[in-house]
């Protein structure tokens, strides 16, 4: 039986709490300048409303999230470090092949890629993502029947054993998670260009401890053969 989970709508007249994602849907569709988000328990809810702040978690944990665009052929991805609320390192590219499954081939890129940084760094961390089959397919709780779902668990398969999974609600006013997908979008945005502007980007932005290995580029850009573009290989 799954977990009951608490909606709380926050608009400029005031808040509400609603116990199904239908009825959180019905009252904040087209409404501007309203936020919502799920929570486990009432208290957590009312506390968002009221602008009481969750303790920050803490350890390491990566931000991932994919974006797509009509009239573009491959799906954008993008990764956030963040340590006791504060930015690491990120990452960000466009799949090498023309996405399949829209915005779905750039989340599973940037899960893959995000434990090509712990892997790289030598660390383990939980991975935040708002799509579900990042860690489903990853776990192997649900069949990779897809061509990127069977490639992106054969990619991570090595590294799986590095990370933990977290499943945020998109687009609800969650900061690294909002950040993230506009790191994934600029990728799109930086591609589009051409090829000078659309190579992988992987910034070490602030250190993780004074002994951390630098963040680096991994792994090595390829170039796709029909476009000439450059990206990173799932």
């Amino acid at each position: 039986m799954a977990k009951q989970k608490f909606y709380a709508i926050k608009a400029p007249d005031g808040g509400k709490i609603v116990l199904s994602w239908e009825e959180c849907q019905q009252l904040t569709h087209g409404v501007k300048g309203v936020l919502f988000r799920a929570f486990p328990s009432r208290a957590e809810a009312q506390n968002w409303i009221d602008g009481i702040s969750a303790p920050v978690p803490k350890g390491l944990r990566i931000y991932v999230d994919g974006s797509f665009l009509e009239g573009f052929p491959k799906a954008g991805w993008g990764f956030i470090v963040v340590e006791n609320d504060t930015e690491v390192a990120h990452g960000s590219g466009v799949t090498v092949f023309d996405a399949e499954s829209r915005n779905i081939d750039g989340e599973c890129m940037a899960s893959y890629q995000a434990m090509k940084w712990l892997e790289a760094n030598d660390k383990t961390a939980v991975i935040c993502h708002d799509y579900e089959g990042v860690a489903r397919w990853a776990k192997g709780e649900w069949k990779a029947k897809s061509s990127i779902a069977q490639k992106y668990v054969e990619a991570c398969r090595p590294l799986v054993h590095r990370v933990s999974f977290e499943k945020v609600a998109a687009h609800t006013g969650v900061k690294w998670n909002e950040a993230v997908d506009k790191l994934a979008k600029d990728a799109i945005a930086r591609a589009k260009k051409g090829p000078a502007q659309s190579a992988p980007a992987a910034t070490k932005v602030a250190p993780v401890a004074p002994a951390a290995a630098p963040a680096e580029p991994v792994p090595e850009p390829i170039k796709d053969p029909k476009t000439g573009q450059m990206s990173l290989p799932l």
